[in-house]
């Protein structure tokens, strides 16, 4: 990799953290101003998520509840996918939860696997404590082509509580987008 090249990846994560600032600040002003006397639309309505990947590292946000945030981190050489939730209260890391990508994408997630990481919103049935958080991770490896989307299985009432929990993150469907084998 030459220094343009690393230059250009080191200017793609700062224009994506760039992005989600603007987006922030925009979501914040937007839920402030006045546009009727007496109506003002709340800041929480727009949510931004950002996600980027590295040659070690990947990351990404999400929506766990209405009043928390959950940091996916996946560590490309072991495969390890941990997601940190901060809880609102206190300001702090309270649960974590965790699985191997390699497992889930069957042995292709080998040592020098690249990956790729989104989260997406999703609204799935239920309620109350063991309803699912309303987020849904997305990771591709990016040599084999393999994709797993995971579920978090997040309870609001420890949250709540301000009691940390920790748990695995649960697989929800797996898949491969590269149907045909590469010619050399």
């Amino acid at each position: 990799m030459n220094e343009t090249s690393s230059c250009c990846a080191g200017m793609k994560g700062f224009y994506g953290v760039l992005a989600a600032c603007l987006l922030c600040g925009i979501g914040y002003l937007a839920g402030t101003q006045t546009r009727e006397p007496g109506f003002s639309l709340p800041p929480h309505l727009i949510n931004a998520t950002a996600s980027d990947s590295g040659e070690e590292f990947s990351l990404a946000t999400g929506r766990v509840s209405g009043d928390a945030e959950g940091l996916f981190v996946l560590d490309h050489a072991t495969g390890l996918l941990q997601c940190y939730v901060m809880y609102p209260r206190t300001a702090k890391f309270g649960a974590v939860f965790s699985a191997n990508v390699g497992e889930a994408l069957a042995g292709r997630g080998e040592k020098g696997s690249k990956y790729i990481m989104v989260t997406g919103d999703a609204n799935f049935p239920g309620g109350g404590r063991s309803a699912p958080a309303g987020t849904v991770l997305y990771v591709l490896d990016g040599t084999s082509g393999a994709f797993v989307a995971y579920g978090l299985p997040f309870d609001r009432t420890m949250m709540t509580a301000n009691r940390s929990q920790q748990g695995v993150l649960t697989p929800l469907d797996m898949g491969q987008v590269r149907q045909m084998a590469i010619r050399e």
